[in-house]
């Protein structure tokens, strides 16, 4: 049981519920025709309350996202957002991502039952992908928190 368990984490932890919104401030910015970029971080609990985050690789690909603009929002308190700038760090795209250090995986117990289970993680890699624009030369990674500062992360892409 725990070897099965251990592969369900290492399968879900690319398993990362992204969100978007266009941003409030939208600007008349030209998307890349059909291309995207796939952004990958490592997330690790920290001894105070954010957790720290660095970046591993960004690559740009052909390719379109469909349905990638959602409604819904992740506003919580230990989800990401991921903010698309510009080269004067004006906000293009904002992406919220589900908390990746909380996993929710689903197993067959043994009554037969199908039972779900969060499963608290220390570290963890995550990736993700949005539509990338001409004008985007930096990404912005940061922990939503109840607190008035905010630890973030910039990128240049």
């Amino acid at each position: 049981m725990k070897h099965t368990l251990l592969i369900l984490l290492s399968v879900f932890t690319f398993g990362t519920t992204v969100f978007a919104q266009n941003s409030s401030a939208k600007q008349d910015i030209k998307k890349v025709a059909d291309s995207m970029i796939f952004l990958t971080y490592h997330i690790k609990k920290s001894t105070d309350a954010t957790p720290t985050i660095s970046h591993l690789k960004a690559v740009l690909a052909k390719g379109r996202i469909k349905g990638f603009h959602k409604k819904k929002e992740l506003m919580k308190t230990g989800n990401l957002t991921c903010n698309l700038l510009d080269k004067e760090l004006k906000v293009i795209e904002t992406l919220y991502i589900e908390n990746p250090l909380e996993k929710v995986v689903e197993f067959v117990n043994d009554s037969g039952d199908l039972e779900k289970r969060l499963i608290a993680l220390e570290s963890t890699d995550f990736a993700f992908r949005m539509p990338y624009h001409e004008t985007a030369k930096y990404a912005r990674m940061y922990v939503i928190t109840n607190s008035d500062t905010t630890n973030y992360i910039i990128t240049k892409l």
